[in-house]
């Protein structure tokens, strides 16, 4: 919360990238609390999505639904505050391109202040799947790797059983930042991996100006016992 709170501050608006799966669900609902208790002015905060799975926004799927169930919703986010893919129809690779045009200003002229990115066993995050390949446009595609061109990207990965929608790694980098939440124990062997730099770990190529890693005891393995300070939830 101190990092929406230094950014109201210093620039009177905040820019937060939200992630989806259903590990962000009670960090998000703790910070709509939080958000409320402080009477934070919420036509202040904007808010982007990392990526979204080729549902519509409603889905039971949606990362948007999930956040704006735990988060958006009960902070009364106006909608103009809130950038969606409008995913699930059309042409995937169309749809990330509009999403790119609606964001890059946001992103290029004031850096997101707060980025939040979850982890895969496989080490994906986002939707940056490794083995997927990345549809920047409709004439070009190339595998996933730390140097997708552009802002969005829709991205084919067997998988994630089909198409997703993401922001690039140039995009996700700009995060002042970067906050991956990772819970599981399926996580711990993906987890070394990001934080060691492994070049086939897409989670190692997100690096914000601060990264963080918010960890259960159990995705920790056997560094649990010398990895940070302990936080629980309320």
């Amino acid at each position: 919360m101190e990092r929406i709170t230094a950014a109201l501050d210093d620039r009177g608006h905040a820019l937060i990238v939200l992630s989806g799966g259903s590990t962000p669900r009670d960090t998000y609902r703790l910070l709509a609390r939080a958000i409320r208790e402080k009477g934070i002015a919420v036509e202040r905060l904007m808010w982007l999505f990392g990526d979204e799975r080729w549902v519509a926004p409603n889905a039971a799927q949606s990362n948007e639904a999930m956040a704006r169930e735990s988060l958006l919703g009960p902070i009364g986010a106006p909608p103009a505050t809130v950038v969606s893919w409008q995913a699930g129809s059309g042409d995937p690779v169309k749809c990330a391109r509009r999403y790119a045009e609606r964001v890059r200003g946001m992103i290029t002229e004031s850096n997101p202040d707060l980025v939040f990115l979850g982890l895969g066993a496989d080490g994906h995050t986002a939707s940056l799947f490794p083995g997927g390949t990345a549809h920047v446009t409709t004439e070009s595609a190339m595998p996933v790797g730390p140097d997708i061109p552009g802002v969005a990207t829709a991205v084919f990965s067997e998988s994630a059983k089909g198409w997703r929608l993401t922001l690039c790694p140039g995009a996700l980098n700009t995060g002042r930042t970067v906050a991956f939440l990772v819970a599981g124990e399926e996580k711990a062997a993906a987890l070394r991996r990001a934080r060691s730099g492994d070049a086939a770990t897409p989670a190692a190529w997100i690096k914000g100006k601060t990264t963080l890693y918010l960890v259960t005891r159990n995705a920790l393995g056997p560094e649990a016992v010398n990895f940070g300070r302990e936080i629980r939830h309320a």
